[in-house]
């Protein structure tokens, strides 16, 4: 049996940084990756990612004459349900890439500080110590059924979350499988306008009251992605992006080729350790709340992760659950709290009708650069924000813009997102606390329930979804 320091499962975006960060720092890993290499990261073409982020996670931005380079841009505004008010949304320098192309040039680099990835090779189940903890992996390959001995195996393999999955009950890891209920069914056109006269430029934009509706660049310089996301499939997404084009005003073009894809839409786990394991990425949930986006935000837990694992490491102390619980505290507090106080608030906002919300983005009230700004990263709202707000709601109300129904859901919204907050705050130091506070995070996230609960009823039931 090989042995190595880290198996990593999956060898996309999570899978291939962390495996170059851990063999960068001399540690000995292994990557299985279920798809063969010319299949890695093929659901779509074009993906974004900020140039800042890129930066700060040691993401090498290629040059304007490589193949997986495809453009730069600056984000586009939030708009109205209807088109207008536009919120400034996301920041400046966003490099478009050509996703496969991309993920290959990041296992090259893993494999240069050497890391060893197999391809076609598909995670079947830990291997565990006479204690029952994991100390490896078993895959399969076209040639037969593997095993791996290592201190530390990470789940880097997305929605399907192949290993978390397998994490016994009794794990401080949730062992949940991702329903059509968590989860964004991503569709994206790529489209060329029927006039020359139209500045694609001019169009990136977001539209947060589809829940996610979305122009930004495709490398055609007449062209444009429009892009749709929404739960439980990809027919419901389809169905909204009816909506918003028959309520936003938008110059003619032809669809080139379209491309589907998912992202998880949920909380993150509350724990990403136990012995021996460590969940990552999307197999952890850890995406931006106003989009759904991962690829860069789940590498600030991944760089947490890589710091305190490779001290441990180096000092030969055991991966274990109590180890490295610090991931999980530092996790919290570097963006945890933000992301997922956001979600409750976003499912309160989202939930009005289209008319409220084009008055609201008239008069800054919710759908305000504050709020919209960082899409969420950075969002501590001061009491002196809540008290504009509030003071903006009630002003709508009494203007007949606004219905009681409407602001008890707002209310209810911003109310549970302080309430975690506060509960997240509270996240305990060590795994010995952890019980406690998962009953009472249990017992809130219920309360507050998936985003799904505000989808379009008439689209559902015409789809036949419930």
């Amino acid at each position: 049996m090989e042995k190595f320091d880290i198996i990593v499962v999956g060898a996309s975006t999570t899978g291939a940084w962390f495996a170059r960060q851990m063999a960068k720092r001399g540690h000995s890993v292994l990557v299985i990756e279920k798809n063969e290499k010319e299949n890695v990261s093929r659901e779509y073409d074009i993906f974004h990612m900020p140039k800042k982020e890129m930066e700060r996670s040691g993401l090498e931005i290629p040059s304007a004459d490589e193949k997986d380079f495809g453009f730069t841009f600056d984000g586009g505004p939030m708009l109205s349900p209807y088109g207008n008010y536009p919120k400034k949304n996301v920041p400046a320098g966003i490099i478009g890439l050509h996703k496969h192309d991309y993920i290959m040039r990041m296992n090259k680099y893993a494999e240069d500080e050497g890391a060893k990835i197999i391809f076609g090779a598909t995670f079947v189940d830990f291997v565990k110590d006479e204690w029952g903890k994991v100390c490896g992996a078993k895959y399969k390959t076209a040639e037969g059924e593997f095993e791996a001995e290592a201190k530390l195996v990470a789940d880097c393999s997305g929605i399907p979350a192949v290993a978390r999955t397998k994490m016994p009950d009794d794990s401080t890891v949730e062992n949940y499988k991702l329903t059509p209920e968590d989860i964004f069914y991503v569709v994206i056109y790529y489209v060329v306008y029927d006039s020359p006269d139209v500045d694609p430029e001019a169009l990136h934009a977001s539209f947060l009251n589809y829940k996610a509706v979305w122009s930004a660049p495709s490398g055609n310089p007449r062209g444009a992605i429009l892009g749709i996301g929404g739960n439980y499939s990809y027919a419901y997404a389809e169905e909204i992006f009816k909506q918003w084009q028959k309520n936003v005003p938008w110059p003619r073009y032809t669809v080139e080729k379209a491309e589907r894809g998912m992202t998880p839409y949920r909380r993150s786990v509350y724990s990403f350790v136990d012995n021996g394991f460590i969940a990552m990425g999307d197999a952890g949930c850890m995406t931006k709340p106003t989009c759904g986006e991962g690829c860069t935000s789940s590498l600030v837990q991944g760089q947490i992760a890589v710091d305190v694992i490779d001290e441990l490491l180096k000092a030969g102390k055991p991966l274990t659950r109590d180890n490295m619980w610090p991931i999980n505290k530092k996790y919290m507090e570097a963006q945890g709290i933000a992301f997922d106080s956001m979600r409750p608030l976003l499912k309160g906002v989202v939930s009005m009708s289209f008319d409220e919300a084009e008055y609201l983005f008239k008069k800054d009230v919710i759908f305000s650069t504050k709020i919209l700004g960082g899409g969420g990263e950075d969002l501590e709202l001061t009491p002196a924000d809540i008290a504009q707000l509030v003071a903006g709601i009630g002003g709508a109300v009494v203007k007949g813009k606004l219905k009681p129904a409407t602001v008890k859901k707002i209310v209810t919204g911003l109310l549970q997102s302080m309430e975690v907050t506060n509960l997240y705050k509270q996240y305990p130091e060590t795994a010995e606390g952890y019980w406690k506070w998962k009953e009472k995070a249990d017992a809130l996230w219920e309360k507050i329930g998936p985003m799904s609960d505000i989808c379009d009823q008439e689209v559902v039931k015409r789809l036949g979804i419930k």
